[in-house]
């Protein structure tokens, strides 16, 4: 009996929740790896992520590949809007492409010589790299967009698919916007 006693109050006096001053820094160490490792994945996936595009339909210069910044964060709180470069998932093949928003829901897109008119109203695009050339080409057929899909082109026209192929995009399939 006196050997149980004595046990008891062996085990008794050794607190199992208390950390002897030897492991805290093991303790501290696993909590700082732990803590970076949950912050890199939330800013990767959530926030900001690096996108290497390779291909040509984007590119105007002779690079071979451009990196950007895809900003995942910009659409939590408002819409996409007209002219942005976005990086969406191609409808086909599952792949991250970039495009450029052209026209948004609700809106009639109709392509003519390369040039986009919307609502009847020619686009004036700086940025797409194909010569338009005023031209008798009858007008392409209207698409009209859906609620929550948006229409986009590649900046380089003559090399690109994009929304001319596969139609509009849902809002789902645009992950984010780059920025420059």
């Amino acid at each position: 009996m006196k050997c149980m006693l004595a046990l008891v109050r062996r085990k008794a006096g050794s607190n199992p929740g208390v950390v002897s001053l030897r492991q805290r820094p093991f303790l501290k160490l696993i909590f700082v790896i732990a803590l970076s490792l949950c912050s890199y994945l939330f800013f990767s996936r959530l926030v900001v992520t690096a996108v290497e595009v390779k291909g040509a339909a984007c590119r105007r210069r002779s690079r071979p590949e451009i990196i950007f910044w895809l900003n995942r964060f910009a659409y939590l709180h408002r819409d996409p809007l007209r002219g942005e470069l976005v990086v969406l998932k191609d409808p086909e093949t599952g792949d991250l492409i970039v495009k450029r928003i052209v026209g948004m829901p609700c809106e009639t897109v109709v392509m003519q010589n390369e040039a986009t008119y919307i609502n009847g109203r020619r686009m004036i695009e700086p940025y797409a790299s194909v010569l338009i050339r005023p031209g008798r080409a009858a007008l392409g057929k209207p698409t009209v967009i859906p609620r929550d899909h948006y229409f986009v082109l590649g900046d380089n026209r003559t090399r690109s698919v994009d929304s001319r192929a596969f139609g509009p995009v849902s809002r789902e399939d645009i992950l984010g916007v780059i920025t420059l």
